[in-house]
């Protein structure tokens, strides 16, 4: 089964589009970092456990774990291979992008059959179609891609909404998303070939699915980063298909106080979260 068909599979048994975002915060005086009395793989690995009944995928944000070193990257793999007990789609949100050759090592590391293999990964269109060929090619395979076509963060729009010949930039690499996933449509009518739309910016977003009518868009900033469910869901298709929504801190770091346990407090967070998202979905269906 080809990726999109697998990840709309899962949203239909689990009855959500919610996507666990794994980004353990670093240590710092006054932040959230690694809970007192565990580890990160632990610490990651509860909270997994805990959201697994509410959410579709998680997404480990690289940077996390890579700026731990070693025992950062262990704590990787141990996520992964835990994440795929509990029968969980993994998307490697590694923004990865580069030259051909360098690009084939990135493909092979996230898409491959090794220690760091996922499902799917992000990456980065900027170096143009050949930085992207290989990851392309895996999804041949069966994994799949989010290409960053418009990011959640307040200041994308100063390279992505530049003028490119009479549209915004990030239309044009919307457009070149969609020629890349149209000979990946699987059963379900949605490519394994999707794309990074920010909640945060939701007619962006809803401009983006003409655009791209076969994507699976993945919407990044719903809930600490501001926007509201009915942003978050605003790419989706007339049907309700076609989004899966990222939630991090705000399940990541749910709980409220020292006593409070951190897996308890997100798996309430994500159930909460479940279902308003899918009343946002169901208010959309009906407009």
């Amino acid at each position: 089964m080809d990726f999109a068909d697998r990840l709309l599979e899962a949203q239909r048994q689990k009855h959500s589009p919610l996507v666990l975002g794994v980004d353990p915060q670093l240590d710092r005086p006054g932040g959230p970092g690694i809970p007192t009395g565990t580890t990160l793989a632990r610490f990651c690995c509860d909270i997994i456990d805990a959201c697994a009944e509410f959410v579709v995928a998680v997404k480990p944000q690289l940077a996390f774990f890579e700026a731990r070193g070693l025992e950062g990257m262990a704590a990787f793999v141990e996520v992964l291979r835990f994440a795929k007990s509990r029968g969980l789609i993994i998307i490697a949100d590694a923004k990865r992008g580069d030259i051909g050759s360098t690009s084939a090592a990135y493909a092979e590391a996230f898409l491959g059959d090794g220690d760091f293999g996922c499902d799917a990964v992000t990456v980065n269109p900027y170096l143009g179609s050949d930085a992207l060929a290989p990851f392309v090619a895996r999804v041949r395979a069966g994994r799949g891609l989010f290409v960053l076509v418009k990011t959640s963060n307040p200041s994308s729009g100063e390279f992505q909404d530049l003028d490119a010949g009479g549209r915004p930039l990030w239309e044009a690499v919307a457009e070149r998303v969609n020629g890349w996933g149209s000979d990946f449509v699987g059963r379900c009518g949605l490519s394994s070939v999707g794309a990074v739309i920010g909640a945060t910016y939701p007619a962006q977003a809803a401009r983006a699915r003409t655009l791209m009518p076969s994507a699976i868009v993945l919407a990044p900033g719903f809930g600490a980063q501001g926007a509201s469910a009915q942003d978050a869901v605003a790419a989706a298709r007339p049907d309700g298909l076609g989004v899966i929504v990222n939630a991090s801190r705000g399940l990541m770091y749910a709980a409220r106080s020292a006593d409070e346990s951190p897996a308890g407090a997100a798996r309430r967070a994500a159930a909460a979260m479940r279902d308003e998202l899918n009343r946002a979905l169901s208010a959309h269906r009906r407009s």
